[in-house]
């Protein structure tokens, strides 16, 4: 977790970003063109587009999965001490339930984690 001045802000961000100011979301990237490194692609066609990957602690350290599209995988993962470089992971293996769960091409043509066996 961050503390003082560099945590607050990252807090007001992250809360600005969950409240929104009224303003439309930037459309996804084509399928065919991936997302810049800053952006998580999510947009799918199939569920073979997609794949689960650690978020900033994996599984095996108290994280969890997220779905993201194959060809991002590579540039996700080049962000990682960017996006989780001030995170601490716990040395506990996660009970979160994308820790067993597979990736799908969800609603609105999204990446999505959900349980084995669960198509949409």
């Amino acid at each position: 977790m961050r503390s003082g001045p560099a945590g607050f802000a990252a807090a007001v961000v992250a809360a600005l970003m969950v409240i929104g100011c009224g303003s439309k979301a930037p459309p996804p990237p084509a399928p065919d063109k991936p997302a810049p490194a800053t952006e998580i692609s999510d947009s799918c066609t199939t569920a073979d587009d997609c794949e689960l990957v650690d978020a900033c602690c994996g599984c095996n350290a108290g994280g969890r999965k997220l779905a993201i599209r194959k060809d991002a995988v590579a540039a996700f993962q080049r962000t990682h001490e960017q996006r989780c470089g001030e995170q601490m992971c716990m040395q506990v293996i996660s009970n979160d339930p994308s820790c067993d769960a597979e990736p799908i091409c969800g609603s609105r043509q999204r990446c999505r984690v959900a349980p084995h066996m669960q198509h949409q």
